[in-house]
């Protein structure tokens, strides 16, 4: 099985750390979902991933639960289980 090295958001430091943190406040949870802390080594690039995720889940007006349906949807379309 492939690994993929992560930083865990209890030892995440510096951007890493702040990137988690602004996951945790957008989600209002302080889960961080494994497909964003494959991420973490790069926290640049996982401040973009977050950025896309927030525009296309927050932005505009479509309701939230629309948006999640589709991206379910999609999801099991491409038999992808997040």
């Amino acid at each position: 099985m492939t690994h993929i090295e992560t930083i865990s958001p209890g030892k995440a430091t510096g951007e890493t750390a702040e990137v988690y943190k602004k996951a945790t406040r957008m989600s209002d949870s302080a889960l961080i979902p494994k497909i964003v802390q494959l991420f973490s080594l790069r926290p640049a690039t996982m401040q973009m991933m977050l950025r896309k995720f927030e525009l296309a889940m927050w932005a505009g007006n479509v309701p939230r639960q629309s948006r999640e349906m589709v991206a379910a949807a999609v999801s099991r379309f491409n038999n992808c289980h997040y």
